[in-house]
């Protein structure tokens, strides 16, 4: 993964009383949680994150005539979403045989991602990319 971006966007509205134009307090009406990851691509059907989006199938055919499901059935059923665990490098630590090791820390766990859009980008003389945008249902949250 190149780059990963979570927004959490509140809405507020403001409440007046009667006989006066100034408000009084700004209400809360709204949350709402996005994610976008952003991936060199390497092969279209590895990259990613894993079952955000299901695209294999045995073969069109064999879902049709048995009653399979569907690419499109999947995303409608899906409710549930995934779960992403996010770690931040904290230090690379060199082990008894000279190879370097990254020291990870949980940073994030972003729970209930939707997907919401898969794309890919190809340029010439350049790295290929590949980009998910998610919503998600449940805020991050810290347990001290």
């Amino acid at each position: 993964m190149r780059n990963v971006t979570a927004t959490e966007n509140i809405r507020r509205v403001p409440v007046r009383g009667i006989g006066t134009i100034m408000a009084s307090e700004q209400a809360v009406t709204e949350w709402e949680g996005t994610l976008t990851c952003e991936f060199m691509e390497v092969r279209f059907d590895k990259t990613g994150i894993k079952n955000a989006i299901r695209r294999a199938f045995p073969s069109i055919g064999s879902q049709v005539l048995n009653d399979g499901t569907s690419f499109e059935d999947q995303l409608i059923l899906d409710t549930e979403g995934v779960q992403l665990d996010i770690f931040k490098k904290v230090s690379d630590v060199i082990d008894a045989q000279g190879v370097i090791k990254p020291k990870l820390q949980p940073y994030a766990s972003v729970k209930n991602c939707l997907i919401e859009s898969d794309s890919f980008n190809i340029s010439e003389a350049a790295i290929a990319g590949h980009n998910q945008s998610f919503k998600y249902l449940t805020p991050i949250t810290y347990i001290q």
